[in-house]
């Protein structure tokens, strides 16, 4: 921790004596609220500057700056150089020395830049879809807002909270939250103290697990929101699959996704909504499906013609591979093999629901490939 602190150059107290002042806001996030949820000493980023970063204290959030050249790695909770540091807020040219490649418009929920030889244009991703700044893609989620905003937007509370530290909630006592990194990015999830037994049925801040309701424990439950675009789903009882947890399924509570799991051996099929036996359920998208699996190769989720799969190793980890053109994966022989047998191997493997052959049409000539190899999802505004 003292590292982080000698990178500081400027430490400013906003708040003063016992009791907490006027609320810091940066944008749609407010630091205050948020500060409240989480444990004396956890440190928040900023969405208003990549340099700058908040303490909470039990007297509110106090801010602090990285040193010139360096920026606020809110996952590892540290000053780094700002090369090493994968932020946007508050950058004059997002772009900058940057050539086709997006980065994120921090003003937009869901926008991006393309980046052309320094030149940025502007774009947006699908309805229901957010950028997502580590793969540089557009991703399953659900914005507030779509509208250019008078500061930058929260689009996700696991922007600015470190992963792997459970926090509260401003509206309800017995909501916890928890932020998961991996290599696709950084993922919330929510869940609810409620036991029957024991009747700990609140979340204790200060200890991060549940605790009995009282004054104290739940001082913090004041319906003021940690941000204004963070939570926010279509309607109650709407189901998602997860994006990287294949036997994983979101369910929107009280306009809050919560986290929710299949049984062991079944995943969350995006057809029927329940979850089914893991191979004949058809997941997410791009989830891992080395999850539950009895061999070192499966296949990956391809609605087009079955030719992805992934390598599994010891600790569940995926590698995605592609079959040769005309083959297609067959999980249960742990090879590639001729397209001739995919319509037959297609009906009990739900990874593959929908893949047809792809070297030739019903008229049998040569397909035309019009996919976009990138695999990126983006609506360009010239």
């Amino acid at each position: 921790m003292t590292g982080k602190f000698l990178l500081a150059t400027t430490i400013l107290c906003l708040m003063g004596g016992s009791a907490l002042g006027d609320a810091i806001l940066e944008g749609t996030y407010n630091v205050t609220a948020f500060c409240t949820a989480c444990k004396t000493g956890i440190q928040l980023g900023s969405i208003e500057s990549c340099q700058k970063y908040y303490v909470c204290q039990s007297t509110g959030p106090v801010v602090a700056e990285c040193q010139s050249g360096y920026s606020y790695d809110y996952k590892k909770s540290t000053c780094l150089p700002s090369s090493q540091v994968n932020c946007y807020y508050g950058v004059d040219n997002p772009c900058a020395g940057k050539n086709g490649t997006w980065v994120p418009n921090t003003g937009v929920c869901g926008g991006y830049y393309y980046c052309e030889l320094g030149v940025s244009k502007a774009g947006s991703c699908s309805k229901n879809q957010v950028f997502n700044s580590v793969t540089a893609e557009c991703e399953w989620g659900s914005c507030a807002t779509t509208q250019t905003t008078e500061g930058a937007v929260l689009n996700s509370l696991c922007e600015v909270v470190p992963p792997n530290q459970y926090f509260g909630d401003t509206n309800d006592c017995a909501t916890w939250n928890y932020c998961v990194s991996n290599s696709t990015g950084v993922y919330a999830f929510s869940g609810k103290c409620a036991s029957t037994t024991t009747k700990q049925n609140a979340f204790n801040v200060k200890t991060g697990s549940c605790d009995y309701t009282s004054d104290s424990i739940c001082s913090r439950v004041t319906d003021i929101p940690l941000s204004s675009a963070a939570v926010s789903c279509p309607k109650d009882g709407v189901k998602e699959g997860s994006a990287t947890v294949c036997g994983t399924y979101n369910v929107c509570t009280n306009g809050k996704w919560v986290a929710t799991n299949c049984p062991t051996g079944y995943y969350f099929d995006t057809l029927t909504s329940n979850c089914v036996v893991r191979q004949s359920a058809t997941p997410t998208a791009g989830c891992n499906r080395c999850q539950g699996a009895s061999t070192k190769f499966v296949n990956a989720v391809n609605s087009e013609n079955c030719s992805t799969y992934y390598y599994c190793n010891a600790q569940g980890q995926a590698t995605l591979n592609t079959c040769p053109t005309a083959y297609f994966f067959n999980e249960k022989l742990g090879a590639c093999k001729p397209e001739d047998d995919l319509a037959a191997y297609v009906p009990s493997n739900g990874a593959c629901y929908g893949s047809k052959a792809s070297s030739t049409t019903e008229d049998g000539t040569e397909a035309e490939t019009t996919a976009d190899p990138s695999g990126k999802m983006f609506d360009l505004e010239e």
